[in-house]
């Protein structure tokens, strides 16, 4: 369906795109539009009624340019325009491994850490941002990205492989992650950070793919990740049928994914 923009619509969209401004506020509208209050609520109203822009939060909207669509580029416009509008967050699990070229799968879905609760959305019925709360402890380990003139912050490499292994279900499962060990870490920054994640169940499963995987670490590393195991069987894949394999007494862990799945990665 087409939509045709009235003058005063037409001077915010035209106004706000030759500026660059892709999220704006309220005040950002009123100060561009020198209207009353009543015409500017009727006027982003139906500006988003129109698809032209959407609401992110009470006061907060990020303009829909024409030329979105469904382009690929544009979907991935949402992670660095989250910067705007969050303070604590950085882009992580499945998104970071997308990120760093660790998976060749590229979510649908963009997912954001962040340490206080607020509600998911879809961007322009197209993407779905997930917000995964984590506790204040569980917040380091980023760094700063990149896209286009935007800049925003995403988990490290190995923040990542921590966080995803700690949470498996927000990056596709254990199988998921497995293939990220083939990529060069900074392996003593893992065991920190494992150490600082504060889940032991990270231990088991990392030291578990080390072995399976035959990944090239040293005996230190498998040594520091065995002192840090729990008493007590986890799940290796909390994603995956709870159905026991075997039961792998060297790192306490209930086994089921079949061993093939993960050395096929």
């Amino acid at each position: 369906m087409k939509y045709e923009l009235g003058r005063l619509e037409a001077e915010l969209i035209f106004t706000l795109e030759r500026n660059e401004r892709t999220v704006f506020t309220v005040d950002d509208a009123r100060e561009l539009l020198d209207s009353s209050d009543e015409v500017l609520w009727k006027l982003l109203h139906r500006l988003t009624l129109k698809g032209r822009i959407q609401r992110i939060k009470r006061g907060h909207y990020i303009l829909i340019p024409a030329k979105a669509g469904y382009l690929p580029k544009w979907r991935e416009q949402i992670h660095a325009l989250v910067d705007s509008l969050l303070e604590d967050y950085y882009l992580g699990y499945w998104t970071a491994l997308n990120h760093w070229h660790m998976t060749e799968q590229i979510p649908r879905t963009a997912f954001i850490a962040i340490t206080t609760r607020r509600r998911d959305f879809v961007y322009d019925g197209v993407v779905p941002v997930h917000f995964i709360t984590i506790k204040p402890h569980k917040y380091f380990g980023w760094t700063t990205g990149e896209a286009g003139r935007h800049r925003f912050r995403v988990s490290d490499p190995e923040k990542t492989v921590i966080d995803s292994l700690d949470l498996p279900q927000y990056a596709g499962g254990v199988v998921g992650v497995a293939k990220a060990l083939s990529h060069e870490l900074d392996w003593n920054k893992i065991i920190e950070y494992a150490d600082r994640q504060g889940n032991r169940t990270v231990h088991k499963r990392l030291g578990y793919l080390i072995e399976l995987l035959e990944t090239d670490v040293s005996e230190d590393v498998i040594k520091r990740l065995r002192s840090g195991i729990s008493p007590g069987y986890s799940w290796l894949d909390p994603t995956a049928p709870h159905e026991v394999l075997k039961h792998n007494s060297s790192w306490n862990l209930k086994i089921n994914i079949p061993s093939e799945s993960l050395r096929s990665i």
